[in-house]
């Protein structure tokens, strides 16, 4: 049973990385699709949770290369640079797309 939560040789590793990966790619799928229906603030506010989604996404692609030195990359100059990268601007989006929302309905303040 440790096996199987040992992160170097446990087959969940990939499997669960591929589906991070997959989850936010279907999200940013599904916002896509969702602001052809709304204009407007809405429509910005879908398109801020939009970028996150790609952002997530492309974060948990390259999570799922690791550190990338089997295609060139070194243990210094990574592709765990540009995971962190992503993520944080998903990180960004995310709080811009939170302001939005306080401001989306303005003067309804129950």
């Amino acid at each position: 049973m440790t096996g199987l939560f040992d992160y170097a040789t446990s087959p969940l590793s990939p499997e669960l990385k591929i589906l991070g990966f997959l989850l936010f790619a279907a999200a940013f799928l599904v916002y896509l699709e969702t602001r052809r229906y709304f204009g407007g603030n809405v429509k910005s506010f879908i398109d801020l949770l939009s970028l996150f989604a790609l952002f997530m996404a492309l974060g948990a692609l390259l999570r799922y290369f690791g550190d990338g030195t089997d295609f060139g990359f070194t243990r210094d100059y990574s592709l765990k640079w540009f995971q962190s990268i992503c993520y944080l601007v998903a990180g960004v989006f995310y709080i811009l797309a939170a302001k939005k929302l306080l401001t989306l309905f303005p003067g309804d303040g129950s």
